[in-house]
């Protein structure tokens, strides 16, 4: 039991990145970690790859059909995985993340896995696949910044519905979250909060971040009831909150045509729209090229 909870751990760190509970947060009707997008496969390709160069990832390989990409490990991430799968005599991780497209009714889906891997001693190679709220959540918010959509009837099952609007407001080491926008007859709305008051708890849980706040979330779904602690014109509050849930995502993606590009010789030779993001990426990290320079140029190539 000890060694399984090392494991879980250590991928929970491995794959770590912002606005990750300790819960699965969006549920895909087919329980799979993926997203809609409406443009075909090929400028989805594009797009994704963009992303992983733009969070100074490598695209290690791309076709029309997916593309995997390499994000650095720090120090403490490659000192987890080789305790996790390796010894001193093997090389050190190296993290992968891959997206595959596929077209279903006009458009594209994307599914994402993970792994790490490292040589050993005498040349085997060891792998590890990520799996696990905090994968999941962490690539889905990697294809919605890259511009996916969740699938239609997608449930939030492990997290309670305030129904509000909110940006953090920081004091010291915790921070609160004052509420801009509120839903008529939401569970935020039917405990008496009021917009411009600031959630300082949920469910006893006080945040330090965005994390934090989704595992408050977390935690007061557990109960039919949780208490709220909110600041109200500056004075302390104390509400019970009966716990909602958000509705089943309803949006249905509508594909799109694909970008006209005009057949020339010229076209037939180039490099796919992910192996020059690629070049770019590497033109960049030598320092031959600035980051505006870059920006410029993807933007050519995305809209092309």
């Amino acid at each position: 039991m000890r060694a399984m909870h090392t494991v879980a751990v250590a991928v929970a760190v491995l794959t770590s990145s912002p606005a990750m509970a300790d819960e699965f947060f969006a549920v895909t009707p087919t329980g799979a970690t993926e997203m809609i997008f409406a443009e075909p496969p090929t400028e989805v390709i594009g797009k994704l790859s963009a992303k992983c160069i733009d969070g100074s990832w490598s695209v290690t390989s791309s076709t029309s059909t997916e593309v995997v990409c390499e994000a650095p490990m720090n120090f403490g991430q490659s000192l987890m995985g080789t305790l996790l799968m390796g010894n001193s005599y093997s090389t050190p991780p190296r993290r992968f993340f891959k997206y595959t497209v596929s077209t279903v009714g006009g458009v594209s889906r994307v599914q994402a896995s993970g792994w790490m891997e490292l040589q050993m001693a005498f040349g085997q190679m060891k792998r590890t696949d990520f799996s696990g709220p905090q994968f999941h959540n962490g690539a889905m918010n990697f294809m919605s910044a890259a511009g996916g959509k969740l699938p239609k009837g997608t449930m939030f099952p492990n997290h309670a519905f305030l129904g509000v609007g909110l940006e953090p407001v920081r004091s010291g080491k915790t921070s609160s979250m004052r509420i801009t926008s509120l839903q008529d007859g939401s569970a935020a709305a039917q405990a008496g909060v009021q917009v411009g008051d600031q959630i300082t708890s949920i469910a006893g849980k006080r945040f330090k971040d965005g994390d934090d706040f989704q595992d408050s979330l977390a935690k007061a779904a557990k109960t039919p009831t949780y208490g709220m602690d909110v600041l109200h014109d500056g004075k302390p509050l104390k509400l019970t909150v009966t716990r909602a849930y958000r509705p089943a995502y309803a949006e249905e993606v509508v594909a799109v045509a694909a970008t006209p590009v005009a057949v020339t010789m010229a076209n037939a030779s180039e490099l796919s729209v992910a192996d020059e993001l690629t070049k770019l990426g590497k033109l960049k990290a030598d320092g031959l090229i600035t980051q505006a320079e870059f920006d410029q140029q993807k933007v050519k190539l995305l809209a092309r």
